[in-house]
């Protein structure tokens, strides 16, 4: 009984000594931002659709983040607004077609730490699943396929610390991924994050 209680006593105490370097290791966030589809074209006026993601990051050393997110956005479909051509052959302009993305990512980001301003770069890979709105009647053909697909994300992003634990967060993040065809997904958000 005193064996197990020393145990105890020495695992409560090597726990409780460990805690503070183990809790800064942590963080959590969340953030929301508007969206653009640059697959074809990039124009600052495409950003309208919107971006919510929340997620957990781990140190792996003092500059690196392991960082997890899940993440919904919506944007327009792949051949929104395009010319398309129907099964006769004939061209015509597809309406705006419209199309939500969920996604998990896994990535890490080397970060620049400047005192209170930390700037990064990150990248890794996620799976996205793609849930088309349903389209006007005659068009249902070039929505966006329903599916499930991998991709991969990289960026660049800022935070600025504003109180002990807490900081504001800019990101700027391209999502690619293969659904019929190749996408790249523009996402300019804004949060917070908070390091235990």
């Amino acid at each position: 009984m005193i064996k197990r209680v020393r145990i105890l006593v020495l695992a409560a105490g090597a726990l409780l000594w460990g805690l503070p370097a183990f809790a800064q290791t942590w963080a959590l966030g969340a953030s929301l931002g508007t969206v653009n589809d640059v697959s074809h074209k990039f124009s600052f006026e495409e950003f309208r659709s919107r971006d919510l993601s929340v997620w957990g990051e781990f140190s792996l050393d003092e500059r690196v983040q392991l960082r997890g997110t899940y993440g919904s956005l919506r944007t327009t479909g792949a051949n929104s607004n395009r010319v398309v051509t129907d099964g006769a052959g004939v061209n015509f302009l597809a309406p705006e077609l419209r199309s939500r993305v969920d996604y998990g990512t896994i990535g890490v980001s080397y970060e620049f730490w400047e005192g209170d301003y930390t700037s990064g770069l990150f990248g890794g890979l996620g799976g996205y699943r793609i849930k088309p709105d349903r389209a006007p009647a005659g068009f249902e053909s070039f929505a966006d396929p329903k599916e499930t697909v991998l991709g991969f994300h990289v960026g660049i992003d800022g935070s600025l610390r504003v109180w002990r634990h807490l900081s504001v967060v800019g990101r700027l993040t391209v999502h690619a991924f293969k659904s019929g065809e190749s996408r790249a997904i523009l996402t300019a958000d804004g949060g917070l994050t908070y390091r235990f």
